[in-house]
């Protein structure tokens, strides 16, 4: 983690990279190479489902958020902002880093691929009682609504977040079974407790999203119970109970997250993914968003595919296998032909530097990898649901660029625009941030004043960036409460989870610099 020092030199600079424009002739324009939109963490939550973990909310703020349902309204009523943008000027194409959904369930991820094909959307699940919900219907999230889509004329990318493929955005999922409404993510006994299932007869010790009876019921036709001031759920007086099942509500897996994007009537097929992703079950690929435009977006795959069964693992992982049979082929292939990268992931590569199973690339050798690359333009991400811009050193230093949710206040994106200018071979990279309040609906607006309200009481301040280390566990108390073998618990590092705060090596980072609005200046 960089010092408060170094800090401080970025915030007050914002970037080294950062010098007073473009150097060159004045009849020499800079060029732009690529307009894009980049939006992530939209996390269309079914909030009905027995595949929950509400009771969890105390301890963990996002476990429940007063506003998910209208999380579809945001998407569309961004999307649309994105539209009208485009109209003004032409936008090459958009991008979703990750976590698309919240549960890891195959009905949420149609709601999310429907509202961009601008279809006819009904969020509700097992019993279709929303339209009984006390509210007025301009305000019920729950009501079928014609979306307005993303403008068929700009091509949509996807990237595959930790909430995409496992349950809940923690738990490993089995899916040994032909049968996909038999797929379960199985949890340590503490951890079923605390969530309510073993209200139940049986205790079960597992997360089923298609069965017909849930630890903490919540109904379509009324709202979970809140406080009115601080709409915090009174988990108290949460119950467990029966419910109308619903075979939509099943876990989709990596390859179900991939397959789903096949089917959809906006462009282009896949969006992003290939046969390939289809057939081996990886979410990494590339693609070049601009054929007269000699730019290669690398997307890769940082979700863990091997997370401990009933152990929360969330955070990103960059394999070997990956990173040195598809990253740095990709990269080098790229610079012979005269290719710049992008590379798009969900997760920041922070979190690389987090202990997992199996041979992983650490956030050093990682970042110190891209910095020796000079067709290594930036690095997008999402996940932290915070704008921040992190200035990596090297040879040729690079930006690594997070862009807030969707899902949680401030509710933004960015709009990017990449120039070239051809005197001096310079790039510079300009990030404006939008949001659906530049033109909202009544559900997107009552989201936001929710999610603000809600950002206050939880780990997100309006108008005041979470800390990194704010984001992480208390990991040894995590392990006493989950009970695991002595002798698991201490084959542990102390803190596996802690992210490795240095001494960083100087030519790696120099600090961060927190940034709604950017402009990076690059020499190539």
């Amino acid at each position: 983690m960089p010092s408060k020092t170094t800090g401080c030199i970025a915030l007050l600079s914002v970037f080294v990279l950062t010098i007073a424009g473009c150097p060159q002739p004045p009849e020499a324009e800079p060029e732009l190479w690529l307009r894009f939109a980049h939006i992530t963490d939209a996390h269309v939550t079914d909030e009905q489902s027995p595949a929950r973990t509400v009771r969890f909310q105390p301890v963990i703020p996002l476990s429940w958020r007063p506003h998910e349902a209208y999380a579809p309204h945001v998407l569309d009523a961004t999307l649309a902002v994105i539209n009208q943008r485009h109209a003004e000027e032409p936008v090459d194409f958009l991008i979703h880093t990750g976590d698309a959904i919240e549960l890891g369930q195959y009905n949420e991820l149609r709601w999310f691929l429907d509202v961009f094909d601008g279809k006819w959307v009904h969020p509700d699940s097992g019993e279709p009682d929303g339209a009984e919900r006390p509210v007025p219907p301009e305000l019920n999230p729950k009501l079928g609504f014609q979306a307005i889509g993303l403008d068929q004329t700009i091509p949509w990318y996807a990237v595959y977040g930790n909430h995409d493929g496992l349950s809940v955005g923690e738990f490993h999922i089995e899916t040994a079974a032909a049968d996909p409404t038999l797929w379960i993510a199985p949890l340590f006994p503490i951890v079923a407790r605390i969530i309510g299932l073993h209200a139940f007869e049986d205790e079960p010790n597992v997360l089923w999203p298609v069965d017909d009876r849930s630890p903490a019921v919540i109904r379509g036709s009324e709202e979970p119970p809140m406080d009115p001031d601080t709409l915090q759920i009174q988990v108290r007086k949460l119950e467990a109970g029966p419910i109308e099942p619903d075979p939509a509500r099943r876990f989709l897996g990596r390859r179900g997250f991939i397959e789903e994007h096949f089917h959809t009537e906006s462009e282009p097929i896949g969006h992003g993914f290939t046969d390939a992703n289809r057939e081996q079950g990886h979410a990494y690929y590339t693609v070049r968003p601009r054929k007269d435009v000699p730019v290669r977006l690398i997307v890769l795959d940082t979700v863990s595919s091997a997370p401990i069964p009933g152990f929360p693992f969330f955070y990103g992982v960059m394999p070997r296998e990956q990173f040195e049979d598809f990253l740095k082929p990709e990269i080098e292939a790229a610079h012979e032909i005269g290719e710049f990268v992008i590379i798009m992931s969900h997760h920041p590569s922070i979190e690389f530097a987090i202990p997992h199973p199996g041979d992983t690339v650490g956030t050093v050798e990682f970042r110190r990898y891209l910095a020796s690359q000079p067709n290594v333009l930036a690095h997008f991400c999402g996940h932290h649901h915070r704008h921040l811009v992190t200035r990596v050193r090297g040879r040729y230093p690079y930006p690594e660029i997070q862009t807030a949710s969707l899902i949680d206040y401030p509710q933004e994106g960015r709009m990017i625009e990449v120039y070239r200018c051809p005197s001096t071979g310079r790039f510079v990279l300009e990030g404006a941030m939008f949001s659906h309040m530049e033109a909202p609906t009544g559900l997107s607006e009552e989201s936001f004043q929710r999610s603000a309200i809600h950002a206050e009481q939880g780990w997100l301040k309006a108008a005041q960036q979470p800390a990194a280390d704010a984001l992480l566990p208390d990991t040894a108390a995590m392990l006493t409460e989950l009970g695991l073998e002595k002798e698991l618990a201490d084959s542990l590092p102390e803190d596996p989870f802690a992210l490795d705060d240095g001494p960083w090596p100087p030519d790696i980072i120099l600090g961060d610099a927190e940034d709604r609005d950017f402009r990076v200046e690059l020499s190539r």
